[in-house]
């Protein structure tokens, strides 16, 4: 039976608990109006991936240190404005079963927010060892628009091509995570693993992670709007493959549903259930596996403590949720 997320982060529990104080105190602010929005959003606490797998892999190969600690930091910041930004970009009125902060204030609040939070993340880097992690930093800064507009490309180029895919989800999710497993590297000296090791288990996470997210789309009882990146015109790992088994006509008339801007939800719920006969979640599910495979092979080379079992675990805890 696979472990529940408390279960797999008991051994780095103080860890956890310092980092949300850190992390908190980059949201106070006197002003009333931004301090209401920034409490709404540090309310919106998320699984905190990034900063477990952090510490889990700095514990593993090394220790969590100031460093270490500081990074997860940063990089959390750098995730938690990309949310907003993503959320205006997309419209989105709900994240985490919530309303989202553009739908509370406006999209120029959310705009905002997500700037200030940047630079409070710029704010952080002070000494030697933060400036040894900018490169990490800049990817992240870099990487995130690049995804978002390769995915607006692939909207209005309508093209379903398995590579660019790969490429939107490497740059607007995986690359978040590898950069906390690089930040957990970086900051302990250490000959026990490589870095090109460490920045291979934290693209191959990231990328499980995110097409799991695609088939959770395409499934019940998931706690997830069933169909949102269907009704958001997304073109998913799913879809994908559902696509490339249709005649040349399917694909036309599949095409002008994804990118239709009325559907219902009897439209949906049929394309849902045409979708999963045809074989393409388990499809999915293979590719997701190739990763996952992949990220347990390299864990298997790091030294085997309490922290790298809990990494095991992690991994397949977000490759099995349900959420």
């Amino acid at each position: 039976m696979a472990k529940q997320l408390n279960e797999i982060t008991a051994c780095i529990d103080k860890e956890l608990k310092e980092f949300e104080k850190m992390f908190s105190d980059c949201f106070e602010f006197e002003n009333s109006s931004l301090k209401s929005m920034l409490s709404y959003v540090l309310s919106m606490k998320g699984k905190r991936v990034r900063p477990i797998l952090t510490f889990l892999v700095a514990a593993s190969i090394g220790k969590i240190n100031t460093q270490t600690k500081k990074s997860a930091v940063i990089i959390e910041l750098l995730h938690t404005a990309s949310l907003l930004h993503d959320d205006v970009i997309d419209a989105s009125s709900l994240r985490r079963g919530r309303k989202t902060l553009n739908a509370l204030w406006d999209n120029r609040s959310a705009i905002l927010i997500g700037d200030y939070l940047y630079g409070k993340a710029l704010s952080l880097i002070e000494t030697q060892e933060d400036f040894n992690l900018m490169p990490v930093y800049a990817m992240i800064a870099m990487d995130l628009p690049s995804g978002e507009i390769k995915e607006e490309d692939s909207t209005k180029e309508k093209d379903i091509s398995l590579d660019k895919y790969l490429q939107v989800i490497y740059e607007k999710t995986a690359s978040l995570i590898e950069a906390s497993v690089l930040s957990a590297y970086i900051s302990n000296d250490t000959k026990q693993v490589s870095r090109e090791q460490m920045q291979e288990l934290g693209h191959c996470i990231g990328m499980a992670f995110q097409i799991k997210d695609d088939i959770l789309d395409y499934s019940e009882n998931t706690g997830k709007e069933k169909g949102k990146d269907l009704k958001e015109k997304k073109i998913t790992l799913p879809f994908i493959y559902y696509f490339r088994s249709l005649n040349e006509q399917e694909q036309e008339e599949t095409l002008d549903f994804l990118f239709s801007e009325d559907k219902d939800e009897k439209e949906i719920e049929r394309f849902i259930f045409l979708l999963s006969e045809s074989g393409a979640v388990k499809q999915a599910e293979e590719k997701m596996e190739y990763y996952t495979q992949r990220a347990e092979s390299i864990i298997s080379l790091m030294p085997d403590n309490v922290y790298s079992r809990s990494l095991l675990d992690l991994v397949s805890y977000l490759t099995k949720r349900e959420h």
